[in-house]
């Protein structure tokens, strides 16, 4: 198999040496595999850069890996690539990494999370959650990068790990959602709380547990604890993971970032959702049933058993008793602090400022 890929990988190369015949301009490409659509911070970001800098050129490609047709895309990730002057990624790109562009071609990666609290990348090689070294070097894994975005200095750290890169690469700035999830619009998060419990007067709970590749999400532990008298759980669930029970609790309608401006309280796990969300000031709770399982397979940056006790459990019910308690709020400002130093307004504003000058610095 690891010959099968090399082999892709060298008619790559040999394609695009063709492809980079083509001009390059002075035009952004942001590529993503992350999602089917954009996502909020693709979508924030090009917005900003079309009404701040109509003149660069911004084109977008997002496309999941969902069948061998995506080899045509990765064509015309390449020849975006070429003619780019400048490329942002929020995520591994195949064609970023495993190439030899041009001089003067500047990639930024603007990793698809605000934090770093599981292993990821270069931390998980030789896990079960991770790939091996060898397809790491067949595949040139997060290599190319010029420069990483990150909002703190605690995450940096953690991201020059999991990136193998060196800290003079690392860029301070927030990710565009972290603007959006702080958004003041009475009207409509009235709206979208009425349109999730209608007049009930419970305190909303929202459950975001991490992708955990298919494997079973324990929900029913959490709704059999939960003090259902007092609280309304609404669970988001990964759109490629499945509930052990609780379907009817799930919200199709809202994005996790919506999700999180109208509820009262968070409840996550390994999750960056957990970092983004202590911007808000809301209490989260860490339910984190499978932590031991999820250390060995993956690999935890941040133990929130540690640096969140008081709010943090292994099991459901002991987690439901905790909510009954005053809330600690000094130390969730600390765990923000750490892990969201940069300012978490214009976020998007920052970043395409920081892409024109990187436009600008390539002359």
């Amino acid at each position: 198999m690891n010959n099968l890929f090399r082999i892709a990988v060298g008619i790559m190369r040999g394609v695009y040496a063709l492809i980079k015949c083509f001009p390059q301009k002075d035009r952004v490409a942001i590529l993503s595999r992350q999602n089917r659509t954009p996502s909020i911070d693709i979508r924030r970001l090009t917005e900003c850069m079309r009404q701040r800098y109509p003149r660069t050129e911004c084109v977008v490609l997002v496309r999941m890996i969902d069948s061998w047709t995506y080899v045509f895309h990765m064509v015309r990730q390449m020849y975006y690539i070429a003619t780019s002057r400048v490329v942002v990624l929020d995520g591994f790109c195949i064609a970023a990494s495993v190439l030899k562009h041009k001089k003067g071609t500047t990639i930024i990666q603007m990793w698809h999370s605000s934090a770093a609290i599981k292993q990821f990348g270069y931390q998980t090689i030789g896990k079960p959650a991770g790939h091996s070294k060898e397809m790491a070097e067949i595949m040139s894994m997060h290599r190319n990068y010029d420069y990483v975005l990150c909002p703190s200095w605690a995450t940096g750290e953690l991201f020059c790990k999991g990136f193998d890169i060196s800290p003079v690469k690392l860029k301070y700035y927030g990710l565009p959602r972290l603007t959006e999830i702080q958004k003041d619009d009475t009207d409509w998060q009235q709206e979208a709380r009425k349109r999730i419990m209608g007049d009930d007067g419970r305190e909303l709970v929202l459950y975001a547990p991490t992708f955990r590749k298919g494997k079973e999400v324990d929900a029913k532990g959490l709704i059999q604890a939960l003090d259902q008298e007092r609280f309304r759980l609404v669970i988001k669930p990964h759109p490629l993971d499945k509930l052990d029970a609780g379907e009817e609790y799930v919200c199709q309608e809202y994005s996790s970032q919506q999700l999180l401006r109208v509820c009262d309280r968070i409840i996550t796990d390994y999750s960056a959702l957990g970092v983004e969300a202590s911007i808000l000031g809301k209490p989260i709770y860490y339910y984190v049933y499978d932590i031991d399982e999820y250390i060995e397979e993956t690999g935890l940056n941040v133990d929130p058993l540690k640096e969140m006790p008081g709010c943090s459990s292994r099991d459901g019910a002991e987690l439901a008793d905790m909510m009954k308690q005053p809330y600690d709020y000094e130390q969730l400002q600390r765990f923000r602090d750490k892990y969201i130093e940069v300012p978490t307004d214009h976020c998007a504003e920052r970043i395409a400022d920081f892409i024109e000058e990187c436009l600008h610095g390539n002359d």
